[in-house]
């Protein structure tokens, strides 16, 4: 089941794994995507402000902000984020 909270203002809570979505010439990343455990994918906007969210790419992470859908595809402007801290005893 898709783990989404929504807050005032159409804010909403998400989590999932950062994923390269486009890179340039270069091979530097310059687009990505929420991938979310229900194979939902989001498109975030503000990547090129939030570089620091790259470093997510294998970490499972909380993400909150606005998000919109258009023409099928949903994306958001992210307002915030945090790894997921694994406690798995072993």
């Amino acid at each position: 089941m898709q783990q989404e909270k929504r807050h005032q203002n159409d804010t909403v809570t998400v989590m999932g794994i950062v994923v390269p979505r486009q890179w340039d010439e270069q091979f530097h990343v310059t687009e990505v995507l929420i991938a979310c455990k229900d194979e939902r994918e989001i498109l975030v906007e503000n990547f090129e402000s939030l570089p620091s969210l790259l470093s997510l790419s294998r970490a499972e992470a909380v993400f909150t902000g606005v998000v919109r859908k258009e023409c099928g595809v949903e994306s958001m402007v992210v307002e915030s984020f945090a790894p997921v801290e694994n406690n798995i005893p072993g």
